[in-house]
């Protein structure tokens, strides 16, 4: 449980993982992809226009970019369409202690995907080549101080929230 005592702040620092190895040469910071829920339209006698009513459990593409400072680092390690890769993405967060000081709080994001897309970057001297790698995600895990707030498992049908499962009743009247 997320605690009213702290005043979240800040990612103090941050580390990337491939198949729980740290990562190398991957650029400072890494955007994390949206979850987005696939939403029909509804509309009819008594609803006041349309309204987008989401489909519990189904989800759009999720997409994870992740950019590196040359290729001879672990982007080359992402690239076989053979195998699945495993990213984990750990933080401290600094957050403020009301009753003083500070503290830190972990973060933990596991992704589980496929490479859908290579942009190898530039070459410019004294620069950064900006390389991407781009996955197609099918697992996503969303910790915060050891506790998961969020777990999307699309092959498997898992559908978590705050440790909630969101789709027992669906597998109940299937």
């Amino acid at each position: 449980m997320i605690s009213n005592s702290y005043v979240p702040e800040k990612i103090n620092d941050a580390n990337a993982y491939l198949d729980g190895t740290k990562m190398i040469g991957m650029a400072a910071s890494v955007t994390i992809p949206e979850v987005n829920m696939k939403t029909s339209t509804i509309e009819g006698f008594g609803i006041g226009g349309e309204l987008d009513s989401p489909t519990i459990g189904q989800f759009e593409s999720m997409e994870q970019e992740v950019q590196f400072n040359t290729l001879y680092s672990s982007a080359t390690d992402m690239l076989s369409p053979l195998s699945t890769v495993n990213l984990t993405f750990r933080a401290a967060q600094q957050v403020y202690d009301k009753t003083g000081g500070y503290g830190f709080k972990g973060l933990r994001v596991v992704e589980v995907g496929r490479v859908k897309k290579f942009n190898p970057g530039k070459i410019e001297k004294g620069e950064t080549m900006e390389a991407t790698v781009t996955l197609e995600l099918t697992y996503i895990l969303v910790e915060v101080d050891g506790t998961a707030v969020l777990e999307v498992d699309k092959l498997n049908g898992v559908y978590s929230v705050n440790g909630v499962d969101q789709l027992a009743e669906v597998r109940s009247l299937i």
